[in-house]
């Protein structure tokens, strides 16, 4: 490991250690989303929604009607980021992240894809395992995330775990090389260019990408390529896209965590302009113009991310942005929701998914998963 690089990371791991906070822990052990929750939540509000509440249990009936009147103001169709900090603020951000996802189980597709997901994982190994029958009629394009070629072996952003269990599918996938630390756009023109090359042939193609990944993916889809160029495209799996960009990049713009932002570009080489394209700031306002195919299937992996539930990987960084209500560690967790989406809720994870001890089984699941929803789907 070079001095250059033991220095950058100690900076960073020094200064969003200062950061830090030690959140309360009230343990839950609950059904939801029809499997077993668990954990530790931050609050009282939060273990007696999960353990009570969202069970039909109604014992506290002071707390009762204060929920039910988040429900009456925040019902539908889905909160948004701003209504859920203000439940953040009133309750607590593990209560708000709940709220987020029982408010997503209540619509119909994503109820069927999270029975489809626990219906793969509980198949006996020699099925799970198994190539689907129509395996040859697809490819997936993995778009890898931020860094990926010097740091993915850790944060799995280089996709080689996941590469090696679609391979034991039989269904052929490749690795689209974008800049390893380029912008939103230079991504999304290499993106742009091996959907291309690829839609010469007769595959359906499967775009998967993670993390920083996400914005160029949705800037290709949405406002790249038109819709006839799209045409070999069947679906989008956004797993943690950071899609209305991540508010750690806004953050470290701002003094005195500039200063630390400032020699780590120093030392890594990157281009603050191009990480500037991931900013929340950016990225919302870019978002607004982009309109995905209207028969494009858009699913997203989405990290419950409780407080209890946190890895090694996002716990110095979710206090620097819980302000801005439930997130994963690098986003507020609606941001991550696509338009139009179908959304598949990892329990017990957070932005991380390669922290998940399960994460092997699991990519086979999500595969096969995301095939026979795309066959439902089809004419």
């Amino acid at each position: 490991m070079s001095l250059m690089f033991r220095a950058s990371v100690l900076l960073i791991f020094l200064f969003l250690q200062s950061g830090c906070s030690s959140y309360p822990k009230y343990p839950v052990d609950a059904s939801f989303l029809e499997e077993s929750i668990q954990t530790t939540v931050d609050s009282k509000a939060a273990q007696y929604y999960l353990n009570h509440y969202l069970q039909g249990d109604r014992l506290d009936l002071e707390l009762d009607r204060e929920i039910d009147q988040v429900y009456q103001k925040y019902g539908a169709p889905l909160p948004t980021r701003d209504q859920l900090q203000q439940i953040s603020r009133k309750f607590s951000n593990d209560f708000a992240a709940l709220f987020l996802v029982d408010r997503l189980w209540a619509d119909e597709r994503n109820q069927n894809i999270q029975r489809l997901f626990h219906h793969q994982l509980a198949r006996p190994p020699s099925e799970l395992f198994s190539p689907p029958k129509n395996a040859s009629e697809y490819l997936i394009l993995l778009v890898p995330g931020w860094n990926y070629l010097d740091t993915g072996h850790v944060t799995g952003s280089n996709f080689a775990a996941p590469g090696v269990m679609i391979d034991r599918l039989k269904i052929e996938n490749e690795l689209v090389p974008i800049p390893p630390t380029g912008s939103v756009f230079q991504s999304a023109e290499v993106i742009a260019q091996s959907i291309l090359r690829h839609s010469k042939g007769d595959r359906k193609i499967i775009v998967v990408g993670a993390s920083a990944a996400g914005p160029s993916i949705h800037y290709t889809l949405g406002g790249l390529l038109d819709h006839q160029q799209l045409g070999s495209v069947v679906a989008w799996v956004n797993l943690g896209g950071i899609l209305q960009g991540s508010p750690l990049v806004d953050y470290f713009q701002k003094w005195p965590q500039k200063l630390v932002m400032n020699m780590v570009l120093f030392f890594w080489g990157w281009d603050n302009d191009e990480i500037m394209t991931m900013s929340a700031q950016q990225t919302r306002e870019r978002t607004k113009t982009l309109e995905l195919p209207p028969d494009l299937t858009v699913i997203n992996y989405l990290g419950l991310s409780l407080t209890g539930d946190l890895s090694p990987l996002s716990i110095y960084k979710y206090p620097i942005i819980e302000d801005q209500g439930p997130n994963d560690g690098l986003t507020p967790l609606v941001d991550i929701i696509a338009p139009g989406s179908i959304t598949l809720t990892a329990t017990r994870s957070d932005h991380y998914f390669s922290q998940d001890p399960e994460i092997d089984i699991k990519t086979i699941a999500i595969v096969k998963t995301i095939i026979e929803i795309i066959e439902q789907r089809s004419p």
